[in-house]
């Protein structure tokens, strides 16, 4: 019987010598072959999208869940003192809106807030989206605590890692009030400072069409605009605003991948208020108009409207 099954084997291998061979086919789906469609030659990149191969290769490597938005400039839309509501509140039509748009954002979040409305938590980072830390208290660092903010900002990591699973990365004290003891305490819990070059003052003027003249007449390439989850208008002036600037090639990230992609490390303790032309290369730019503001924010967020 094996004299039998060696000739037999031995026949097979010069009979279909340059074939496939005589073993079974390999099974669809293995780990080698995961995808659809065939693999290329042997040390080619297999490729995403259209069977063409026109798209990027990926190199078998997983496809990035939420790759940076790509345009011509780009532009870091902020919100401070959220959440409000909860399902169907403010900040969930206002995640809807960004999702719909291919928006990132950086969310700087109040504890005391996301305590009571947290049904959004997990869409912040599942979508794209940056934490921010606005302080447990929405207190000023600079004159309301002896301790430049460890506690208010420290407690307040925590607490949102406790709901999204990741603990902010940024912070933005209230008001933008700080003072060399409030940067020394942000370079201890490893968080850079992150301040705005655009303010749309939204919630002093509750006016949509105000909100959205203000973000597009002073946008440009690499700035970071102050807005707040607070009010209806300004989720409709922000989301109007972000239509006619993708028009003109205007893509919006958060202020992180912002950095990145101006060759900025973002240092803990450090300020920072935008990454223009102008800020990272003072001796080559011309004196910019600042846009109005007061440098001022609500000292106390007004009760959210579902």
């Amino acid at each position: 019987m094996k004299f039998k099954q060696t000739l037999a084997a031995l026949l097979c291998g010069i009979i279909l010598l340059g074939t496939a061979g005589c073993g079974p086919s390999p099974a669809t789906g293995s780990k080698k072959d995961s995808g659809s469609g065939s693999a290329g030659a042997p040390g080619s990149a297999q490729t995403a999208g259209s069977t063409d191969g026109s798209a990027v290769p990926t190199g078998g490597l997983e496809e990035e869940k939420n790759p940076i938005p790509q345009g011509d400039k780009y532009m870091a839309i902020t919100f401070d003192d959220g959440p409000t509501g909860n399902e169907g509140g403010r900040t969930e039509r206002l995640l809807d809106g960004l999702k719909a748009r291919g928006v990132h954002a950086t969310f700087f979040l109040c504890g005391y807030r996301i305590k009571d409305f947290h049904s959004m938590a997990k869409r912040y980072l599942e979508e794209g989206h940056e934490l921010g830390n606005h302080t447990m208290d929405h207190l000023l660092l600079d004159r309301e605590v002896s301790d430049g903010g460890l506690q208010q900002v420290g407690s307040n990591s925590e607490l949102i890692a406790s709901y999204t699973g990741e603990k902010p990365t940024v912070m933005r004290p209230t008001g933008g009030a700080y003072n060399d003891t409030v940067r020394a305490s942000m370079k201890q819990l490893g968080l850079p400072i992150i301040l705005w070059s655009v303010d749309t003052l939204d919630w002093k003027y509750r006016d949509a069409s105000n909100v959205k003249t203000r973000i597009v007449e002073n946008a440009q390439d690499g700035a970071i605009v102050l807005s707040h989850d607070l009010y209806e208008t300004t989720v409709e002036g922000v989301l109007t605003a972000i239509d006619e600037l993708q028009a003109q090639g205007y893509a919006f990230v958060t202020v992180s991948e912002l950095a990145q992609l101006k060759d900025v490390t973002l240092e803990p303790g450090e300020v920072y208020t935008d990454f223009t032309y102008e800020t990272l290369h003072p001796a080559d730019a011309e004196p910019a108009s600042q846009p109005e503001s007061d440098g001022t924010e609500p000292t106390e967020a007004e009760p959210p409207a579902a």
